[in-house]
């Protein structure tokens, strides 16, 4: 019969434990990332806001149900071409689409 060392029982153990550390350390980096890329989010907008407006100065407006980008910048146009400010509204806020969520903040240029 032969005997079995302390070593041999432990290493199935030892490579087990290995996995885990390095999977909870995976975790770890990938929810710290998440985390820094979402908690940048909301500046995106001020920080687009700033690059299109030299001196930082922009007006919010909350949407409202049954707003769209679409009247919002016809409300704003005023004698200006209405899609000459849906698209600095988009760029002005980052946006990637016309659609809007109740309660969502734009940031809107002051034009002189």
């Amino acid at each position: 019969m032969g005997t079995t060392t302390i070593a041999a029982i432990t290493s199935p153990f030892r490579h087990r434990a290995k996995l885990v550390v390095a999977g909870l350390a995976s975790a770890m980096l990938t929810g710290f990332l998440v985390f820094v890329l979402l908690s940048q989010q909301p500046w995106s907008s001020a920080l687009a806001a700033e690059e299109i407006n030299s001196n930082g100065d922009y007006d919010q407006i909350v949407v409202q149900p049954g707003d769209t980008l679409w009247g919002i910048s016809a409300r704003l146009s005023g004698d200006r071409e209405q899609r000459v400010i849906f698209d600095q509204i988009l760029a002005y806020n980052d946006l990637a689409s016309s659609d809007l969520e109740v309660g969502q903040t734009l940031y809107i240029p002051i034009t002189e």
